[in-house]
């Protein structure tokens, strides 16, 4: 019988998403290619699937790219269904080591599993009555709901060979015998770090590699370094199991640069990043190098008492994080907001006063978990037509994440539902001026529709525009 690892995860985040809305360059008509038209080395935006004209994705095909071979595939998926973002974030790498890049313009989050498991089945045939790929080098990566799509399509299809799941764990339970590997990769202050920190252990116990890069920032797609760091891990993997020859230049040049890097961070004395590194050049290089060396100094910097007391303390921190989610996601439905104007002022005087750059983070995830949490509640009021609630979900919406546009954009529409269409319209610029960008969800939605006869609506839509 198959035995489940079960991950904890906090179920409010199972549906997590970043709240930026995508550009609105990606929602406006771009011109389609046919299959003579790919042009190599560039960046298509969108490319209609032949037997269903509704889906369509964005496509990179390295410079070099040729039918005579058949080549990786990575296929990428935007909770917000801006395939290019992810291409265009990838590219670089794609064009170093050959790669197809593919990003899914259809799926989002709130889409039906059904729907997304179709879109993706339309798009693989798609692509590969189209393209040259190589049906061993199968590549799945996402971000946040997107992440949760790619693991579920990696365990619920059987050709996957890796997931690259950014800043969100697994869509559903994975099984022991799930031979995919899984490269793992989150912000430091990501309200997801937890999760991803215990998936991580948990996949100890499953048939394929893991590991899990954790990156200086919040709730996004990684910077560029990361996603390096995670195509080199795709191509090292490729090699360990037989799908491409030994490249003795990269393993060597690679090995070469980590082992003085990893000197460095060691003899700065800084024992527990030169822990969190070794292990790294371990997984990255065992079964490629002679990393016999690490394996000991890893062992000795596991006795290590700067190490001991740093694992103690994060541990401590994570507790505290769990109990500390747990208690103000109740106090939303309970605590007026006199409280919270207090209560978000307290966390931000630890974030700027804290010495404990760990305590500090942790508050940061917090704060980015309650945007997540009274986003989703705002939400659930609008629908529920529960104005009053609505509006103070917003309210705290506004204290734990200030910049955040979305809220000055439900700001609007609460307006617009008391009949105040002047302050609507201010509440819809400030929106713009912190980066709201989503054309298409404004223009369709019917509560701003009466803004569109003021002249001041027409200003603040050209802002938009060029967000």
């Amino acid at each position: 019988m198959k035995k489940n690892i079960s991950v904890v995860l906090i179920s409010i985040l199972i549906f997590t998403f970043s709240l930026n809305s995508c550009s609105s360059s990606n929602s406006k008509k771009v011109k389609s290619f046919s299959d003579s038209v790919f042009v190599k080395g560039k960046l298509i935006p969108r490319v209609i699937c032949i037997n269903d004209y509704t889906v369509n994705y964005a496509l990179y095909l390295p410079s070099y790219y040729s039918e005579e071979k058949k080549w990786p595939v990575v296929y990428a998926f935007d909770p917000h269904a801006c395939g290019l973002l992810p291409v265009e974030l990838f590219k670089d790498e794609a064009e170093k080591y050959g790669y197809i890049l593919i990003g899914s313009n259809n799926s989002k989050n709130g889409t039906a599993w059904n729907i997304t498991s179709a879109i993706y089945d339309t798009i693989y045939n798609d692509t590969h009555n189209r393209f040259s790929i190589d049906n061993s080098r199968i590549y799945i990566a996402g971000f946040s709901g997107g992440s949760r799509v790619a693991s579920t399509l990696a365990i619920s299809k059987n050709n996957i060979n890796s997931v690259v799941a950014c800043g969100a764990g697994l869509g559903t339970q994975i099984q022991r015998d799930n031979k995919f590997n899984f490269f793992g990769v989150v912000g430091n202050e990501d309200m997801n770090l937890s999760e991803m920190v215990a998936l991580d252990s948990a996949l100890e116990f499953s048939e394929g590699k893991h590991f899990l890069e954790i990156f200086d920032g919040k709730h996004e797609w990684p910077p560029k370094s990361v996603v390096s760091d995670a195509f080199l891990w795709l191509e090292f993997n490729a090699i360990k199991e037989k799908l491409k020859p030994y490249n003795d230049t990269l393993v060597n040049n690679t090995f070469s640069r980590w082992e003085k890097i990893y000197t460095y961070i060691f003899n700065s004395g800084k024992y527990y990043n030169s822990y969190i590194f070794c292990k790294k050049i371990i997984n990255y290089f065992n079964e490629l190098n002679d990393v016999s060396s690490y394996k000991t100094s890893l062992l000795k910097l596991e006795k290590n008492n700067i190490v001991i007391e740093t694992k103690l303390h994060l541990n401590k921190i994570k507790t505290k994080e769990v109990e500390q989610q747990s208690y103000y996601l109740k106090a939303i439905f309970t605590q007026p907001i006199s409280w919270w104007v207090m209560q978000t002022s307290m966390i931000n005087m630890k974030i700027k006063s804290t010495t404990d750059n760990e305590e500090k983070l942790m508050y940061k995830r917090i704060l980015n978990y309650l945007s997540l949490a009274t986003y989703m509640n705002v939400n659930s009021a609008l629908k529920a037509e529960n104005l009053e609630q609505a509006e103070k979900f917003n309210f705290i919406y506004s204290l734990v994440d200030p910049k955040n546009p979305e809220h000055f954009y439900v700001s609007a529409i609460l307006m617009m539902k008391k009949g105040n269409q002047e302050k609507a319209l201010e509440f819809l610029e400030s929106a713009a001026k912190y980066g709201f960008a989503d054309v298409k969800r404004l223009e369709s939605d019917s509560v701003m529709s009466t803004l569109k006869q003021k002249e001041k609506y027409t200003e603040i839509l050209k802002l938009i525009k060029n967000n």
